[in-house]
């Protein structure tokens, strides 16, 4: 029995649930395609943003710091996570010297307004309440810095496909709250004095002939035909 299947219905605190994933299922972290798709995130993100100091919340592995950090105009990226397996594994596997983690709640870091870039990869889904998520990320975000927000696309192929066969869109992971559309990750932003920048969408699932693709030409289509890719990246402005 794995991780997930331990973890059936959604939970408020999902401390035990990441603490327990990352230590017995640490393999499905080391994935080759995984680290492809994780490195295709930042690429993106950064050719659109070039920020100086970073706040990751949520780091989870600690994959998307340490790439982070590798570009030259990166001078400082802070890490997150409340679950502190997740912080001991970053550490232990993708550790550098411009990198610093550390276990909390973003509720807990007290350093307004300093951060170019607040980002979270495959957190926002996890939320029960992201509109205090949100407002917190500006409270952290300088004026003209950008929040990224990293999640599922709730119109991605499969679901289509789901929704012409009259079906209900389907959660990727019960531990999921709320699965969104880009559109709705913007006017979330807007109330809370973040203004719409930019997004992209990126991989490409749900046809057996597509996912029989390599990564690369997945991720490809997904860029081509965003309203329905697997995964998208809103960001942001902090006016």
């Amino acid at each position: 029995m794995n991780t997930q299947s331990r973890f059936p219905r959604y939970m408020e605190d999902q401390r035990a649930f990441f603490d327990q994933l990352i230590t017995d299922d640490w393999a499905d972290y080391a994935s080759q395609e995984w680290d492809f798709v994780r490195r295709h995130e930042i690429k993106r993100l950064f050719e659109l943003i070039q920020p100086a100091m970073i706040l990751d919340v949520g780091c989870g592995c600690g994959f998307h710091d340490r790439e982070m950090s590798t570009y030259e105009f990166v001078r400082q990226v802070d890490a997150i996570d409340y679950s502190s397996a997740s912080i001991a594994k970053a550490d232990e596997h993708y550790s550098h010297e411009k990198v610093k983690r550390w276990v909390a709640d973003v509720r807990d870091v007290s350093v307004p307004s300093s951060y170019d870039l607040v980002a979270s990869f495959q957190v926002f889904e996890h939320l029960s309440d992201p509109d205090a998520f949100l407002a917190r990320c500006s409270d952290l975000c300088r004026s003209g810095g950008h929040v990224a927000i990293f999640t599922p696309n709730r119109r991605r192929l499969s679901n289509i496909r789901r929704w012409l066969r009259f079906e209900k869109a389907e959660l990727l992971d019960p531990q999921h709250f709320k699965e969104y559309t880009t559109s709705e990750i913007a006017a979330m932003g807007a109330r809370h004095g973040l203004p719409y920048a930019y997004s992209f969408g990126y991989g490409m699932h749900g046809v057996s002939k597509v996912d029989q693709m390599p990564v690369e030409r997945r991720l490809r289509l997904g860029e081509l035909f965003p309203f329905v890719a697997h995964g998208m990246c809103v960001i942001l402005k902090k006016p």
